[in-house]
């Protein structure tokens, strides 16, 4: 069974051009086209088509912005860019899953692009990752202010990364801390891990997300793992996970002395355990 596709492009011969080289390939079904974003939108959003061959450079709204938007969608599409940028320029979206075909188009480039696309769909969850890496891709591209929004007393505030100690995740809910307050996060712990990740956090538990910046101690504990001592008001430990204990080490240059291992034993007696 073909993939359908539909092809993107405000000039009217570069759309006829890419049709006609599309008709060589059997596995290729063109089900539709467009002139400009706006249209392609409704167009995808109704015809949910497996790929989406997207000119860059529209008129009005741009070919990137507009793969960020159908990558939302329910049923999102792999996007493969058309564009007259030299290859340099281009190199950036050769990833594997993200793929672009140059103006004048090929038949021979045009030929291995449609080959990584069966290749992708004869594995469903490969083409699931692949069009959530375009998607990661695409979101890095656009320009974000460093502030968190949160949520308290029915006010949304912007909270500055590095005024963010921790994230805890309890009852459903993420609660990040600062110096002076407590906030609930709208998103998941997943989704705050990903905003954050890039900006020297780690999430060394399941429910811990710290900024590293912000550890003021770290405490050896029983059987090689670690507890952090926070930066906040409460000085609040945080237990590490044996899975991040070998990357936490890493981050920190962090090596357990004797004196601290020495230390451990009275540390587990202090909490009873």
């Amino acid at each position: 069974m073909p993939f359908t596709a539909v092809v993107v492009d405000d000039e009217p011969l570069a759309r006829d051009e890419l049709k006609y080289l599309l008709s060589a390939h059997p596995e290729c079904l063109v089900v539709g086209e467009a002139e400009d974003a706006q249209e392609a939108l409704k167009l995808v959003a109704g015809l949910q088509p497996d790929v989406v061959f997207l000119d860059i450079q529209m008129r009005g709204m741009s070919g990137c912005e507009a793969a960020r938007q159908m990558l939302s969608f329910p049923h999102p599409p792999l996007v493969v860019f058309a564009t007259a940028y030299n290859e340099y320029a281009v190199r950036a979206f050769e990833l594997g899953a993200l793929d672009y075909i140059l103006k004048p188009f090929e038949s021979d480039r045009l030929a291995r692009t449609i080959e990584r696309i069966e290749n992708l769909k004869k594995h469903a969850g490969e083409w699931a990752e692949a069009v959530e890496r375009v998607a990661c891709l695409l979101e890095a591209k656009k320009h974000r202010l460093k502030k968190l929004p949160v949520e308290k007393n029915g006010e949304i505030k912007l909270l500055d990364y590095q005024d963010i100690i921790f994230g805890r995740a309890k009852d459903g809910s993420v609660q990040i801390f600062t110096a002076s307050d407590t906030c609930t996060y709208p998103g998941s712990m997943t989704q705050l891990e990903a905003r954050l990740n890039s900006e020297g956090f780690l999430r060394v538990h399941k429910s811990f997300l710290v900024n590293l910046n912000r550890v003021q101690g770290v405490l050896p504990w029983f059987k090689g793992t670690y507890w952090l001592v926070m930066d906040d008001p409460g000085r609040t430990q945080i237990p590490v996970s044996k899975s991040q204990v070998k990357e936490l080490k890493s981050i920190l240059g962090l090596e357990c002395s004797q004196e601290a291992c020495r230390q451990m034993a009275g540390n587990i007696r202090a909490r009873g355990l």
